[in-house]
């Protein structure tokens, strides 16, 4: 009889997908006899407002109202908030969700993958009443844990790290339930590739220092005012700047690198970020849970700069504690930071050993085999 797994998603910022892209791929290549895996988005079963509103209410908030976003993101993991206001979420979810259920209801797939809490929570209250019986397992795409991730009816946690692990158990969480993995991220990411052929192709300089800018799949933080502060640095450098799916960003990027004659490659969304991580010698970005999971897998150290308050701020954290990032807090300090690493490479391959030691670079095919062995 074929195991039926469901991966699911929810498309409120890129990494929830991508982390269920990488589990997809990861069944793609090992071929496991007698499975069937079908991927989604579980907004795409919700009414079209409900689904509009939901990205672009997490997008005002955490571009436009950071404050708020970390306010609320704090206090509902408080207990006595968390506990109200989940009541609250639940019946929201409840409300909006009708098309999953019966989507659950219909397709009864054996195991559940899920990398997005709305998911999860909609799927652990099915459980709870007797409604589904698949296994579910929830894969928190983020280096601190959050109550918005823990359901009664969850069978297994996949985790980023010990450290998100023992968050869990200290929210009372069976530690038999808890898998520590590694953030799912697509299986090329844990392969080497041939760094000359991809200079050539890029048509990027090998003998230059190369600064990778990635805003996100949004193009999100302030990716100019980083550009201009490189600008200043006095040596040969290289940058290839990703703006995600921002095309107005493209353009004022574009501008900008003929304005200050700058040796830059402008990007929109791409495919093949793994290609520029494999020749980067830094990464500066945001510190969300793919990115930096991406970042471990091709052990490229990062200079993490406007972490979102909340999540992304215990991702940076967990880096700068194991020694895989420097954090500035104001852009006046970006130069400073660049220029010493410029200047004292051992810092750099001093990082990338730190980054050896934390990296899961294969937990996408973890994440899979856990999921097809679940009983």
């Amino acid at each position: 009889m074929r195991k039926k797994i469901l991966i699911i998603y929810a498309t409120a910022g890129i990494g929830h997908k991508k982390a269920s892209i990488a589990v997809k791929k990861a069944y793609d290549e090992m071929a496991l006899p007698d499975v069937e895996v079908t991927l989604i988005d579980a907004l795409d079963y919700t009414n079209d407002f409900f689904k509009w509103a939901y990205l672009q209410a997490y997008l005002l908030l955490v571009n436009k109202l950071p404050m708020f976003w970390a306010l609320s993101y704090y206090l509902t993991d408080c207990p006595l908030v968390g506990l109200i206001v989940s009541k609250i979420r639940r019946l929201n979810n409840w409300a909006n969700s009708k098309k999953l259920v019966k989507y659950l209801l219909d397709t009864k797939p054996n195991v559940i993958l899920s990398t997005h809490f709305f998911a999860s929570e909609v799927i652990a209250d099915l459980k709870t009443q007797g409604m589904v019986n698949s296994k579910l397992i929830t894969i928190i795409t983020d280096y601190r844990t959050h109550s918005w991730w823990l359901g009664e009816g969850t069978d297994t946690y996949i985790v980023a790290s010990e450290d998100a692990k023992r968050e869990l158990e200290c929210r009372k969480v069976d530690p038999s339930k808890i898998m520590v993995t590694g953030i799912p991220v697509e299986p090329i990411f844990s392969k080497p590739l041939d760094r000359a052929k991809i200079f050539k192709t890029t048509n990027l300089r090998d003998d230059l220092f190369t600064i990778l800018v990635i805003g996100g799949g949004f193009g999100v933080g302030p990716i100019e005012a980083i550009t201009r502060v490189i600008a200043q640095i006095p040596k040969d450098i290289q940058m290839v700047v990703v703006c995600g799916h921002n095309d107005e960003l493209v353009k004022k990027m574009e501008k900008l690198k003929g304005d200050l004659k700058l040796n830059m490659k402008v990007l929109g969304f791409i495919d093949n970020v793994y290609e520029y991580m494999e020749i980067a010698d830094i990464l500066i970005s945001k510190s969300g849970g793919i990115t930096v999971s991406e970042s471990l897998a091709k052990c490229v150290p990062m200079v993490i700069i406007s972490p979102i308050l909340g999540q992304e701020t215990g991702n940076s954290n967990f880096l700068i504690k194991n020694g895989a990032a420097i954090k500035v807090k104001k852009l006046d300090d970006l130069k400073t930071a660049l220029e010493d690493l410029l200047a004292s490479p051992y810092k750099i391959e001093k990082m990338k050993d730190s980054i050896k030691a934390i990296r899961k670079p294969n937990a996408a095919y973890d994440a899979a085999r856990i999921a097809y062995e679940s009983r």
